[in-house]
């Protein structure tokens, strides 16, 4: 049976707005807590990331308007600034669970597509 495709304003947000796998995994997790506080030593744990990256992962997250602090000394909770945002992390998070390679596939294009166009700046021409 074939897979449902990603809607376009998903696939357009993932381009956008996503910037890595562990960026949805650690919003999973804080997702998953029903509006309870994960420090960053538990999404580290996780996500089975340094405490460095998992810091630079919440970081992205509180930066996107996904996550925010906690009353508790270094935790984080699910907090979509607006609806409309909160729909899409939901709509992402049913495709992820449904299609992870779809999703990751589309993840990891944005990124192979920013590190062709990083490589071309540098590469010679002829008429240069």
């Amino acid at each position: 049976m074939p897979r449902e495709p990603i809607p376009d304003d998903l696939r357009r947000f993932i381009l956008t707005s996503v910037p890595s796998v562990p960026f949805v995994e650690a919003m999973l997790l804080v997702m998953g807590k029903d509006g309870s506080p994960l420090t960053i030593d538990e999404i580290a744990r996780g996500l089975y990331l340094p405490r460095v990256a998992a810091t630079q992962v919440v970081e992205a997250l509180r930066d996107a308007h996904v996550v925010a602090a906690a009353a508790e000394p270094d935790a984080w909770r699910f907090a979509p600034a607006t609806p409309e945002l909160e729909q899409m992390l939901r709509l992402l998070a049913q495709f992820y669970a449904s299609d992870l390679i779809a999703v990751t596939d589309l993840i990891h294009s944005r990124t192979a597509r920013r590190a062709q166009q990083f490589a071309d700046a540098f590469r010679l021409r002829k008429d240069s």
